[in-house]
């Protein structure tokens, strides 16, 4: 079962701009690492970090892992660039 805080496909489409749903989206992947692929909760670790764990434990396939570090890239160049 889902958080209850997790959007659904639905929810998505609430959003005026990419900028937020992009922000989101990967809220809502890092909740789905930690809470269903027991990734590091921790401050320190990054959105790449969950993913190469995530990777480990559950043998995730590659298009995955590559749809996932896409996503976090394009966040990480909203957020640093803006």
């Amino acid at each position: 079962k889902m958080g209850a805080n997790q959007s659904t496909t639905q929810s998505y489409l609430q959003y005026k701009n990419d900028f937020e749903l992009v922000i989101r989206a990967t809220k809502d992947l890092e909740h789905l690492l930690e809470t269903q692929f027991g990734a590091p909760s921790s401050k320190q670790d990054g959105l790449h970090d969950k993913i190469t764990h995530a990777q480990q434990s559950a043998n995730l396939s590659k298009e995955t892992v590559k749809k996932m570090r896409y996503l976090v890239t394009i966040r990480n160049k909203l957020v640093h660039d803006h």
